[in-house]
């Protein structure tokens, strides 16, 4: 069954691949970043089937503006896929507040603004899928990683708590991947944690393995709800 999907942090990494996967598999998209350029030649490969909107997920008039789009473009939203997310890794005392900040805006208000928007047309049709990234840092802290893995925990809250408000009307997943090849570390400010970061991520999971894991997520009959995957590399 086609599918209407708003995927955010869509232009790379984990985002980019679903949406390959999803669009081929038939389902109508809106894809959403801060700059959606590097997505036009999945818009020009599918273009019945594909919204383009620049959203920054901090600013909740812009994702109700994205919203919006979608519906007036594809009539509903029946899938949201919260995947637009950062990370910044450091000692607490040796941080840098202003990139707690951005991860708090990003990792934890951007998941928010995003559920708020969508999460009322759901219920009202009592059908509708919220897909939650979170990390295996929403289970675990691991040094230079204590922010980070607090937003994180915060995202598996927040889907639990979903689950336990609306269970009766949507279907509510936390996928938790462990390392993940993609440009994930390449923005740290950190120098050196960003070299052993990028050098870790190359031996991690292909962004098509978890791209396959949300596809999965999505495919399930509307009676089963995979309510969180854990997916790590082989190490």
């Amino acid at each position: 069954m086609t599918k209407t999907i708003l995927i955010t942090g869509a232009s790379k990494g984990i985002g980019r691949k679903t949406a390959e996967l999803l669009a081929a598999d038939g389902h109508q998209l809106a894809l959403a970043s801060r700059d959606t350029s590097p997505l036009k030649d999945i818009q020009a490969q599918y273009p019945d089937q594909i919204l383009l909107k620049d959203t920054n997920v901090t600013d909740k008039t812009a994702v109700l503006d994205l919203a919006k789009a979608t519906i007036e473009r594809f009539g509903k939203i029946d899938v949201l896929i919260n995947n637009a997310g950062l990370g910044q890794f450091d000692r607490l005392a040796e941080a840098r507040t202003e990139d707690w900040d951005k991860m708090i805006d990003v990792n934890i208000k951007g998941v928010l603004y995003a559920i708020h928007a969508v999460l009322p047309g759901m219920i009202e049709r009592e059908q509708g899928q919220i897909i939650n990234m979170g990390s295996v840092a929403s289970h675990h802290v691991y040094p230079r990683s204590v922010v980070y893995a607090a937003t994180k925990h915060a995202v598996k809250v927040i889907s639990e708590g979903l689950r336990l408000e609306y269970q009766d009307k949507i279907r509510i997943t936390t996928i938790s991947p462990g390392a993940v090849n993609t440009a994930f570390a390449d923005n740290m400010s950190n120098d050196e944690i960003r070299k052993e970061m990028q050098s870790y991520l190359e031996g991690g999971l292909s962004p098509n393995t978890v791209a396959e894991a949300i596809k999965q997520c999505i495919d399930y009959p509307e009676n089963v709800t995979m309510t969180e995957m854990i997916i790590r590399p082989k190490r």
